[in-house]
């Protein structure tokens, strides 16, 4: 992933070209105003990533569960088999 810095004027006179390059390449544009950074152009599909790893890491459970596996992985467990997790699959969806 790569990121570029802008003045906001080269911005909006680039912005289709600019829109582009952040959308198909999933570049990062960082917007300045008075030499300043203002605000960043992001792909939907990193912001909606970046949104969802943040409701994950605010979530301890989560957390504390993801710790545990890395912890099981480190030690030489190899944790669940596909039919293990298919049936947890199924059990949840079958609760939801």
């Amino acid at each position: 992933m790569s990121g570029t810095t802008l003045p906001l004027s080269d911005v909006k006179a680039r912005l289709s070209e600019l829109g582009r390059r952040v959308s198909e390449q999933h570049e990062r544009i960082t917007v300045t105003r008075n030499g300043e950074a203002q605000f960043v152009l992001v792909a939907i599909d990193d912001l909606e990533g970046l949104e969802i790893s943040l409701e994950v890491l605010s979530d301890e459970d989560a957390v504390g569960r993801i710790t545990e596996s890395l912890a099981s992985l480190e030690s030489g467990d190899p944790g669940a088999t596909v039919a293990e997790l298919r049936t947890d699959l199924a059990r949840r969806r079958a609760g939801a």
